[in-house]
């Protein structure tokens, strides 16, 4: 096996549950349809990818949802996240989110592109 099959990623992984009393399918429009459309705004993301946790599937997994946005590296993740647009897109959160927690982590893509 190749020692670097291709470049490394920051990737910001945000694991979350709904706000509470909000429906699900509330939740998951905002996220697709408000959210979504801020967080592709992020100066300097690679790829942004939004998914949901089948509750019926998993019922005892505590988390609704979790985001994974790409970056070329942690400085760039963390200027993005510093912008007018990372702003917004922050104090958005609060309108379909009950509590976040992010990880920051980096990628070693071993197969695929």
């Amino acid at each position: 096996m190749e020692a670097h099959l291709a470049q490394t990623y920051t990737k910001r992984l945000g694991i979350l549950r709904k706000k509470e009393g909000m429906p699900y399918e509330a939740f998951k429009t905002h996220w697709l349809e408000v959210h979504a459309a801020l967080c592709v705004k992020l100066p300097g993301m690679r790829r942004y990818a939004v998914n949901f946790v089948d509750r019926d599937r998993f019922p005892h997994f505590p988390y609704d949802g979790f985001s994974e946005l790409w970056f070329d590296s942690e400085e760039a993740l963390m200027a993005s996240l510093a912008s007018p647009e990372g702003k917004t897109l922050l104090a958005d959160l609060p309108n379909f989110a009950g509590d976040i927690h992010p990880i920051v982590a980096v990628e070693h893509l071993m197969l695929g592109r």
